[in-house]
C-alpha cells in the first residue's frame, strides 16, 4: 500500500464520492485502512451488476467498460457529492475565509482478466469530475500474461494517483512518469486528458448561470436538442425555421437531463465543436417549463416526436392536471412551437396527424411535408 500517497490524499482538502464497477475497488480498502479517510470519502459505491450500473446512471451504457461509462459515473458521483454536502461545509482552516471544501466525483470501469471468453485487450478507465474540470484516464494492458490480482493492483494505483492529481491541481504528468509510477510494461498504454471548464460552463453547474447566452437580446427562436451529432436534417430545420419565423434560430443543448447524469466538460466541448459554427447555447434547463424561464417568449423549434412527449402525462407524474398547468404556463408566457414532421417507415407524421390537448395545439404551427422531409436521425449516425 502506498501510504505516502494515501496520506497526501487524506491531508489535502477534498470530499469524494466514488462509483467503481469492480476493477480497482481495492483502492477503497486502501483509503479506508489509513487514518483520515473520514475527511476524504463521503460515499463509496460499487455498481457491480449490470442492473446496478444502469440504476446508478439512469440508462444502460452502450459498453460497461469504457471511458464514456467512467465519465458518466464520475458525473453522477459528483452530483451525489453536491447533494450530500449542500450547503457545502468548510474546512476548519478555511472556515474564517468561507472557502468550501472542493467536491469530486470519481468513476471507474474496467475489463480485467476473467474466466469468460473475451476478445481484445484488458482495460481500465478512470474519470474524475469537479466544479472546475473533467479528467479522463485510459489504461490498456498489453498481452503480458498478468494475473487479475496484478491488474487490480495497477487499477487501484491509477485511481489513487488520479485522485491526488485532481486534488493538487490540473497538472498532467509526463506519460513516462505515470508509466513508471504504475509499474507498466512497454506493451501497456496509458493516456490522460484534463479539460478545465470556461467560467460560463462552471456557472451552469453551480447555479450561477441558467445558460451560456451572453448577448443583451435574448434569442427569439430556440432549437433544443442533443445534436449528437449535428446532421443535415438539423441544418435544414434551422434554414426552414428561419425562413418561416423571419429571425435567427439558435441551437440549445441542456447540460442537464431529467433522469441521467449531466454532460461533463468533454461532452460540452465535443457538442460545441460539432455545431460547426451555428449559433448555440448551453443551458441547465432540461424541461420546456425550465426553458421558458431561460428563453422567455421564444418560439421553440421541435420535431413531432418531441411535441408528443410534451403532451404525454407520464412526463408530469401521470397527472393530467399537472400537464395542463404546465401547458397553460407556456401559453401565458407567449411561447409557440414550430413543429417539423418525421417519417415512420413509409408514413410521414406531421402536426396534423397528432392528438394533442387543445391548449398545446393552439400554440403550435406545423411545417408541411412539402417544405421539409428528411429520413435521418442522430442515433442512426452514432450507430454507424
Amino acid at each position: 500500500m502506498n501510504t505516502e500517497l494515501i496520506t497526501l490524499i487524506h491531508g489535502t482538502p477534498g470530499h469524494w464520492v466514488t462509483a467503481i464497477t469492480g476493477g480497482g475497488s481495492t483502492a477503497l480498502s486502501r483509503l479506508l485502512s489509513a487514518p483520515g479517510a473520514s475527511r476524504t470519502l463521503l460515499e463509496a459505491t460499487v455498481p457491480y451488476a449490470q442492473t446496478a450500473l444502469t440504476a446508478y446512471l439512469g440508462k444502460t451504457p452502450v459498453q460497461a467498460a469504457s471511458s464514456e461509462t467512467a465519465r458518466a459515473l464520475a458525473m453522477a458521483a459528483f452530483q451525489r457529492a453536491r447533494g450530500l454536502t449542500e450547503p457545502q461545509e468548510t474546512t476548519a482552516s478555511d472556515a474564517g475565509q468561507g472557502m468550501a471544501t472542493p467536491l469530486f466525483g470519481l468513476g471507474a470501469s474496467a475489463a480485467l482478466v476473467t474466466d469468460r471468453s473475451r476478445r481484445g485487450h484488458d482495460h481500465c478507465f478512470v474519470a474524475i469530475q469537479s466544479h472546475l474540470a473533467s479528467w479522463e484516464f485510459s489504461l490498456t494492458f498489453g498481452k503480458t500474461g498478468r494475473q487479475r490480482s496484478e491488474q487490480e493492483q495497477i487499477c487501484g494505483d491509477l485511481i489513487l494517483q488520479a485522485m491526488q492529481m485532481a486534488q493538487s491541481g490540473h497538472h498532467i504528468p509526463r506519460t513516462d512518469d505515470l508509466r513508471q509510477g504504475l509499474g507498466l510494461d512497454t506493451d501497456d498504454h496509458v493516456t490522460v486528458r484534463v479539460l478545465t471548464a470556461p467560467t460560463l460552463w462552471q456557472g451552469l453547474f453551480n447555479g450561477e448561470h441558467k445558460s451560456t447566452w451572453v448577448a443583451a437580446e435574448l434569442p427569439l427562436g430556440v432549437f433544443p436538442g442533443a445534436f449528437n451529432p449535428l446532421h443535415e436534417g438539423h441544418r435544414q430545420m434551422v434554414a426552414v425555421a428561419e425562413e418561416i419565423l423571419g429571425h435567427e434560430v439558435i441551437l440549445e443543448i441542456s447540460a442537464f437531463n431529467v433522469d441521467k447524469p449531466p454532460l461533463d466538460y468533454f461532452d460540452l466541448q465535443e457538442r460545441e465543436l460539432g455545431t460547426q459554427g451555428y449559433p448555440m447555447v448551453f443551458s441547465n434547463a432540461p424541461t420546456f417549463i425550465e426553458k421558458s424561464f431561460v428563453f422567455p417568449a421564444a418560439t421553440f423549434v421541435v420535431g413531432s416526436d418531441t411535441i408528443e412527449r410534451i403532451a404525454d402525462p407520464k412526463y408530469y407524474g401521470n397527472q393530467v392536471a399537472s400537464r395542463d398547468a404546465a401547458l397553460g404556463l407556456l401559453q401565458q408566457r407567449g411561447h409557440r412551437f414550430l413543429v417539423f414532421g418525421r417519417s415512420d417507415g413509409e408514413r410521414f407524421i406531421g402536426l396534423e396527424h397528432l392528438e394533442l390537448p387543445p391548449s398545446l395545439r393552439a400554440i403550435c404551427d406545423g411545417v408541411p411535408e412539402a417544405r421539409f422531409r428528411i429520413d435521418l436521425a442522430s442515433r442512426h449516425l452514432r450507430q454507424n
